[in-house]
């Protein structure tokens, strides 16, 4: 993988190239503080930003598409109405008038090491000195691989919103030790079935991995998560961000499966398969066999995001909650309170849904 700093330096180089991710309108920057280059985006409300740069989408348009997972009709009719309550006051608090601080504008933005001596006070100074109207915001943080930043942002007098409950590989044994996991390690080695680095210079190849996210992530789960182009993932491949491998069946590209990671983290923002295929096919199985080995046998921690959490914890994964941090003290006395009635709202609320649900 590439060092942190230069890994985050080509990103907001390839970044501003328009139409890379087709639901997102932003402006890529770099801040460097304490020699850590940090990207950031910059933006307001547009009407199809996705979730990674837009927390009006992710508390209301996105949570409406969840809220099929909640058993209860009850609790599923109340949240269904808080979301249309709450999207008017949302929006006069101008939520999405926002910077996020080291995004990299995947659903799991990651923090380098180097992360642990920056001075988190200074970089905030830094950013509102050049945006004095926006929030800030940190994404994707939980205690178990942060506790050092979410100490610093609580002393900085950072907010704290919950947004998901993700599932951690943090230990190779715990997931070797799973009946689940070794059955689906032997998937990788079934006759006639492969996986292979894509070529990112291969136009087809391209349209193809696009195509297989797009059937799960957005056919399937939401039209308000990440659209990655065909494009996109062609230049990130290309340039080393992104690790692109394809599930072969006897020379059919059925699935997909894109690594990203800094230090020693990996996550899988992209991941798609033929969902028109047959179940017995198993290519979900194979897909998340493939990531968890890839991890395992490179001394990885994985984040495998939210989403299946049956499945990821019958193979060794932990759970944990997800916030994100965010800053405003500087902003007028409505925003303030607004984003202080969100931050206890998914703490009181949406926390415990969180936890009986695993959402």
């Amino acid at each position: 993988m590439l060092e942190a700093n230069e890994l985050h330096r080509r990103f907001v180089e390839l970044m501003q190239q328009p139409g890379l991710i087709r639901n997102l309108t932003t402006d890529i920057i770099a801040y460097e503080q304490n020699g850590v280059v940090a990207p950031a985006s910059v933006n307001d409300y547009h009407p199809q930003n996705c979730y990674v740069v837009s927390p009006l989408t992710q508390i209301i348009y996105y949570a409406r598409d969840e809220l099929p997972k909640v058993e209860s009709a009850l609790l599923r009719y109340f949240c269904f109405g808080l979301t249309h309550l709450l999207e008017w006051p949302f929006r006069l608090a101008r939520l999405d008038r926002l910077q996020v601080l080291n995004n990299q504008c995947l659903s799991t933005n990651f923090y380098s090491a180097n992360w642990r001596e920056l001075n988190l006070s200074a970089l905030r100074e830094q950013a509102l000195r050049r945006f004095p109207q926006h929030a800030l915001m940190l994404r994707s943080l939980n205690a178990r691989q942060h506790p050092d930043i979410i100490a610093q942002a609580r002393q900085d007098d950072w907010l704290p919103i919950i947004s998901r409950q993700v599932y951690l590989f943090l230990d190779r044994e715990h997931w070797w030790n799973r009946n689940n996991a070794r059955a689906d390690d032997r998937l990788l080695r079934q006759p006639n079935w492969s996986f292979k680095e894509l070529d990112p210079d291969d136009d087809t190849q391209m349209a193809r991995a696009e195509q297989l996210y797009n059937q799960l992530y957005l056919e399937k789960y939401s039209l308000h998560n990440v659209r990655f182009s065909a494009n996109y993932l062609s230049v990130f491949s290309r340039s080393g961000l992104l690790k692109l491998f394809g599930l072969f069946h006897q020379n059919e590209l059925l699935g997909v499966a894109g690594l990203f990671g800094v230090d020693q983290t990996l996550t899988a923002p992209v991941v798609g398969y033929d969902t028109r295929s047959p179940a017995k096919m198993a290519l979900y199985r194979r897909l998340m066999a493939f990531v968890i080995r890839y991890a395992m046998d490179n001394n990885l921690e994985l984040n495998l995001s939210s989403g299946a959490p049956g499945f990821k914890k019958l193979r060794g994964a932990e759970a944990a909650i997800e916030y994100s941090y965010v800053y405003v003290a500087h902003l007028g006395p409505y925003q303030r309170a607004v984003w202080r009635g969100l931050s206890l709202l998914t703490e009181k609320l949406y926390r415990p849904i969180l936890e009986k649900f695993e959402l």
